[in-house]
């Protein structure tokens, strides 16, 4: 299946790059999905290796259910955001899409984008991520969640901003 990108190419235009979610992004849910799962782990370990009966067990058990389908269901949107997330810079354009079953997304001409901001912490800079901020003509604002190598991502839209003004001065002529 294509992606929102790819089917929206135009002719000629291309997939110069796909940025990606820093590992870091996934911390937090993936951090409260084991905090739920450890009880429920722990019950079951209790009740089957050391022989406690259901009945002794029966608060502990509910609440370790319910700490973890907490969890379950913390990490499931998670990941439905990492699915569904694209984040690309083609030959013309800045695409920024999330959503599942509705959809909304931030494009941006590459000749329109005025300032890039660049938003790195101390641990941002020793992991290798950082928020991006794109400010255009005519699209306000777009904010980017922690990507891996934001510098790189930066550079990339700079160098096809280039290109894409040198191409155009060519076909002036």
């Amino acid at each position: 299946m294509a992606s929102y990108v790819e089917k929206t190419l135009a002719g000629g235009e291309e997939i110069l790059h796909r940025a990606n979610f820093n590992w870091t992004y996934s911390f937090f849910p993936v951090f409260w999905f084991s905090l739920g799962a450890a009880p429920l782990a722990m019950f079951f370990f209790i009740q089957f290796a050391n022989g406690v009966p259901f009945e002794e067990l029966r608060v502990g058990w509910w609440s370790s259910i319910i700490a973890a389908a907490a969890g379950s269901l913390i990490l499931l949107n998670h990941i439905i955001i990492l699915i569904t997330t694209e984040i690309a810079v083609t030959t013309f354009r800045f695409v920024y899409k999330t959503g599942l079953v509705s959809r909304h997304t931030q494009e941006v001409s590459l000749n329109k984008i005025e300032e890039i901001t660049l938003h790195q912490t101390v641990w941002g800079r020793l992991l290798s991520y950082g928020k991006l901020v794109l400010r255009g003509t005519g699209v306000g604002v777009i904010t980017l969640p922690n990507l891996d190598d934001p510098i790189r991502l930066r550079r990339i839209i700079e160098s096809a901003k280039s290109e894409l003004r040198v191409d155009q001065r060519g076909n002036d002529d």
